[in-house]
């Protein structure tokens, strides 16, 4: 096989698997953007233990 069809080949295989992946990250809603959590966690200092 010459060059020019080995890269059309390998390049229409890329083009597949990208747009499989666009499509599956749109089926699962999954954002760019990073969130916020409202309620941050606390953290401890100095082997301090959460009061129960």
């Amino acid at each position: 096989m010459s060059l020019p069809i080995v890269l059309i080949i390998i390049l229409t295989i890329m083009g597949i698997f990208a747009f499989s992946i666009i499509l599956l990250a749109r089926k699962n809603s999954v954002s760019l953007k990073q969130t916020d959590d409202s309620k941050p966690i606390r953290t401890y200092k100095n082997g301090e233990q959460k009061q129960q």
